[in-house]
């Protein structure tokens, strides 16, 4: 979860009143933030945002909503945006790599140290939360006087074009050196793997302001004298890249500067002028949001909620519906359901009246309960409780237990975040052995367990495919061997009550030494494999002593 410091002092001056810290602990919680740290005496609170809510990625942002929340204004902030004769042309060559861009100009800044941070800040969290880490967004920030416009923005091929980048060694480099030299072009040369040509911003004078998503231009750099911005927002996705210049330039707004609007001209005559304002309206249901919050508001009731959350909301002429305008810098408003929660805000979650709610107290569910009871059991045999996660890496998964990858029962990731994760796990044990590997310098014996989903493709499923639980267990020392794994698997039978209708019969699986391991079954049907971990896999694992495993499909005891 991404986290912001808020210097009280300063968003005393941005809210509009001296703030209390032990209220505002209270009132930072009830606009949906958390808190991190809180430092009385330098008066500074670390809070931690939704990354759907990246509009408080600043303090103008939270700001904005607590001036809300006292009521200091109310309804959609207004933010005047002068119209610019600043264009963008675009290349329709950009289409095949990066095919979106959107821009503004901030005039007459006059940012403070603190400001300046947050500058830097609000780009690298917007990175973060919109932009995918730039692979959707990525954001660049110039200084609007030291180049001339129109801008173009188009794509060339890697070697055909020089410039000195910023935070380089001050000397010009054409793309494809940037990639494998500049410490950002190695860091994001990922995003433009495979592509033929390279995305670029030129100015008139065929300047480079911009290589996205790597690196600015050094000519572009912003400086203390700098007094005019120009922001240039690319991506694959044209909703992110609006989305990302909304919230920044607000923010900037709120800073005290000035807007003016940029023409960006697309491939057919088609234009159209950013950073747009415009807030989107939906219509919604009252009783919808009443039944859902626990409420019977009024219409005005109602609308005074969504003002206080800085939304504008109104009677719809459709019976027992509002209108309701959501600010262009909100991006988290999907579906009627998050009104609700909007409303509640509005409300105050302290006002919500407590009540029981209808069908009774909850409780766990039967097969949870289980679930329970068999981890005490393995607790109770000494064994530690893990908690991986369902998504894998398929090297380990397959190649490292000696598996063979199973593409009718696996499900692959189509497009990984990260090489770690790139497949559901079939198998717990894999990441029973990878816990081990990374604690291995631990003192022994290391006895662990784990109770969780494994995700096996099914096309009986309505989704394709079906969420099994499975148990397993290791234990790691010199000694270890099948005698000990066996005893244990003997008392969790003893004490589950099926000691009588269960057996290992002897089998053969690659994940186990011959001879030293077995095929376990209840009531003649098949539910796992118990045995010693074949020495190949230990090596795999960088492991160096000998372990013993079982793993058992739990499905056939509910």
């Amino acid at each position: 979860m991404p986290t912001i410091e808020l210097k009280i002092d300063r968003l005393e001056k941005l809210v509009g009143k001296k703030l209390d810290m032990k209220n505002l602990e209270f009132d930072l919680q009830m606009i949906s933030l958390d808190l991190e740290d809180i430092d009385q005496e330098e008066r500074k609170i670390k809070v931690e945002y939704n990354p759907n809510r990246p509009d408080f990625c600043s303090p103008e942002g939270i700001a904005r909503a607590l001036k809300g929340y006292y009521e200091l204004e109310i309804g959609i902030p207004h933010y005047e945006i002068t119209p610019g004769n600043i264009i963008v042309n675009v290349d329709p060559s950009v289409k095949q790599v990066r095919p979106y861009i959107v821009g503004g100009v901030i005039r007459n800044i006059d940012l403070d140290e603190d400001e300046v941070a947050t500058l830097m800040n609000i780009q690298e969290q917007l990175h973060w939360a919109v932009g995918r880490d730039r692979k959707k967004v990525a954001i660049g920030v110039h200084d609007l006087d030291k180049v001339v416009p129109p801008y173009r923005y188009t794509a060339v091929k890697p070697n055909s074009v020089k410039f000195t980048p910023l935070h380089g060694d001050g000397y010009p480099m054409d793309l494809e050196e940037i990639l494998l030299i500049h410490e950002k072009g190695i860091e994001y040369a990922h995003i433009l793997e495979g592509k033929e040509v390279y995305p670029i911003i030129f100015d008139n004078n065929n300047d480079v302001l911009s290589f996205p998503p790597i690196i600015n231009g050094e000519l572009t750099t912003v400086t203390d004298d700098t007094k005019n911005l120009f922001l240039d927002l690319t991506g694959t996705d044209f909703v992110a890249v609006n989305l990302g210049l909304n919230i920044l330039s607000t923010a900037l707004a709120d800073m005290g500067t000035m807007l003016e609007s940029v023409k960006v001209n697309y491939e057919g005559g088609k234009e159209i002028v950013t950073p747009n304002l415009t807030p989107k309206k939906w219509e919604v249901k009252q009783s919808y949001i009443n039944n859902v919050v626990g409420l019977n508001l009024s219409t005005d009731e109602m609308i005074k909620c969504f003002q206080k959350v800085r939304m504008d909301a109104s009677k719809s002429k459709k019976k027992g519906y509002l209108d309701i305008l959501v600010p262009a810098f909100r991006g988290d408003i999907m579906h009627p359901i998050d009104f609700t929660e909007e409303c509640g805000i509005g409300f105050g979650y302290d006002n919500l009246p407590k009540t029981i709610p209808r069908g009774g107290i909850g409780k766990y569910h039967p097969i949870q309960d289980y679930l329970n009871r068999l981890r005490k059991i393995m607790i109770g045999a000494g064994y530690l409780e893990v908690l991986n996660f369902i998504l894998a890496n398929s090297e380990k998964q397959f190649e490292y237990m000696r598996q063979e990858d199973d593409s009718s029962k696996s499900v692959e990731i189509a497009n990984p975040v990260s090489k770690e994760y790139d497949t559901m796990r079939l198998k717990i044990l894999p990441g029973l052995m990878d816990t081990i590997r990374l604690n291995r310098s631990e003192e022994k014996p290391i006895k662990l367990f784990e109770v969780g989903d494994v995700i096996i493709l099914s096309k009986e499923e309505e989704t394709g495919a079906r969420r099994d639980v499975h148990i397993s267990a290791i234990s790691y020392h010199e000694d270890a061997d099948f005698t000990e794994i066996r005893s244990t698997l003997d008392y969790i039978m003893t004490s589950l009550g099926y000691y009588d209708v269960y057996e290992i019969k002897p089998g053969k699986n690659k994940i186990y030494i011959d001879g030293r391991c077995g095929e376990i079954y209840l009531k003649n049907s098949k539910i796992g494999e118990v045995g010693e971990i074949y020495p190949e896999i230990l090596l795999n694992f960088k492991l160096e002593f000998p372990a013993a495993a079982f793993e058992i499909d739990l499905q056939k005891f509910f």
